[in-house]
């Protein structure tokens, strides 16, 4: 019986989800001016922080202590 009722609830779950995934953003939600630009494919290696911290990616590398005494 278990079986049968969580079918059921996964089966209209499914259909509920892919219904509302039709659903698109309205106007004033696309067209705002902080908006984040997903289709970016260019990055930069430094990214700055709210705080005005930046990040550097990049390799690690080792620090070999015993070269500088």
């Amino acid at each position: 019986m278990n079986a049968v009722f969580f079918g059921i609830l996964t089966i209209l779950s499914l259909f509920i989800f892919m219904n509302l995934g039709k659903i698109k953003a309205s106007k004033k939600q696309m067209d705002r001016d902080d908006r984040i630009n997903w289709g970016s494919k260019r990055r930069s290696n430094v990214q700055q922080n709210r705080d005005g911290s930046k990040i550097i990616e990049g390799s690690a590398e080792e620090v070999d202590d015993s070269a500088q005494k």
